[in-house]
């Protein structure tokens, strides 16, 4: 009897097993980038670019890939539609598509300057809900429309989202993904930062005057906020300023000019940072910060007359290339101070772990009072390890020869 009851109870399950839920993917619109922007009425313009399955294969004959048209030639196409919220506008872009929408493999989300100005905040709140956003996608802001860098034809890749993950991915700028704007977002003593996207041309104007090449997309410096509205823009050079700061620089071009008492010329190297350690001193109620810039540099070009043979020069040379690096993170300071008032180093959370007590009692209500005049000492200390295949430059030797 038991056993007839457990081979009735295996009977009756075996309706209910199955994928019932299932969606095929010739049945889904695979969402590669996202772009967002405000529009004058208020309502939210949502952009999607959408991968084209069948053109994701090996590459055919014509080689072409892209986005924008959504012709039988592109590898994606880019839809849009308006929405009182995010949620409106997805709706809306729905009943334009025969397939379902599916947002998990996203890896970019781009967004105006319009609305990044307005406050960030309600848009994000759609992709921290939505079960299959990424919060591992990059988030980028452009000066202008997001839509328009969704629309450019990608050379380098079928998909053009995937060129500027690739940038993303190689540390050209700065690199933020979703969770870590939210965090910046929701910390405090620490204000958002996140890469600007835009589109350049691939050649310079000719002699002539007229422009060569077409457009591409390009990461070139920073958005800074303030809570969750923009306030301005940083270029390449304060960028890198900022992620001295944040510990977070890879590689750096630091080129250094020779007076003309020492024969006149430059010096690039190419620093590589070691670490970089901020440290809070509170003295008397008064509060400094001493940053620390450690790094390894290899010269990779010598236009100038010193011999990098000579430890006294190699000395001179790592004091110029000091020189330099203060300049360059001295200036983004400046601007972030005096021009945005946005902490966009993580000062404030520094004093936070150094002095907790001291923080919630003296500082964290007042900080964006404090923080304009905080006095920042900057110390680089470089170091310079390889001087490249040769000690003297062609200057030299022509010289020489002569």
């Amino acid at each position: 009897m038991r056993k007839l009851g457990i081979m009735l109870l295996i009977l009756a399950m075996l309706p209910t097993s199955g994928c019932w839920g299932r969606v095929e993917l010739n049945d889904l619109s695979i969402v590669t980038a996202s772009a967002i922007d405000k529009m004058e009425d208020g309502k939210y313009l949502l952009t999607l670019q959408i991968a084209v399955p069948t053109m994701l294969g090996p590459a055919s004959g014509s080689g072409s890939g892209g986005s924008g048209s959504g012709d039988g030639n592109k590898a994606t196409v880019v839809v849009s539609e308006k929405g009182v919220t995010m949620l409106d506008a997805c709706r809306r872009l729905q009943k334009k598509l025969p397939r379902q929408l599916f947002f998990s493999h996203s890896r970019i989300i781009i967004i105006g300057e319009q609305l990044a100005r307005e406050g960030v905040a309600p848009v994000l709140d759609f992709f921290v809900r939505y079960r299959e956003s990424r919060l591992r996608s990059y988030i980028l802001f452009s000066e202008g429309k997001a839509a328009e860098i969704l629309k450019f034809n990608a050379k380098w890749e079928k998909i053009s989202a995937e060129e500027i993950r690739e940038e993303e991915k190689r540390h050209v700028a700065i690199r933020i993904y979703l969770k870590d704007f939210f965090q910046m977002l929701l910390t405090d003593g620490i204000e958002p930062i996140a890469a600007q996207v835009a589109l350049r041309q691939t050649e310079i104007d000719n002699e002539e005057g007229s422009s060569g090449g077409d457009m591409n997309t390009v990461i070139s410096g920073s958005a800074v906020f303030r809570k969750d509205k923009l306030v301005g823009w940083l270029d390449d050079a304060e960028t890198r300023g900022a992620l001295w700061l944040r510990n977070e620089l890879k590689t750096s071009v630091v080129t250094v000019e020779i007076s003309k008492d020492k024969g006149g010329g430059n010096i690039s190297a190419m620093a590589v940072r070691k670490a970089t350690k901020i440290k809070p001193i509170l003295r008397d109620r008064k509060l400094r910060i001493q940053g620390d810039i450690y790094m390894e540099n290899t010269v990779y070009e010598n236009n100038s007359s010193l011999d990098m043979s000579d430890p006294k020069i190699i000395q001179y040379v790592e004091q110029e290339l000091e020189l330099e690096t203060k300049r360059r993170i001295q200036s983004t300071i400046e601007k972030a101070q005096k021009t945005f008032n946005s902490d966009i180093f993580g000062f404030g959370n520094a004093v936070y772990r150094a002095y907790p007590k001291a923080w919630n009692r003296q500082f964290k209500e007042s900080w964006d009072d404090v923080f304009p005049e905080l006095e920042v000492d900057i110390k680089p200390h470089a170091k310079v390890v390889r001087t490249g295949l040769t000690n003297k430059s062609m200057i030299t030797v022509e010289e020489g020869e002569e």
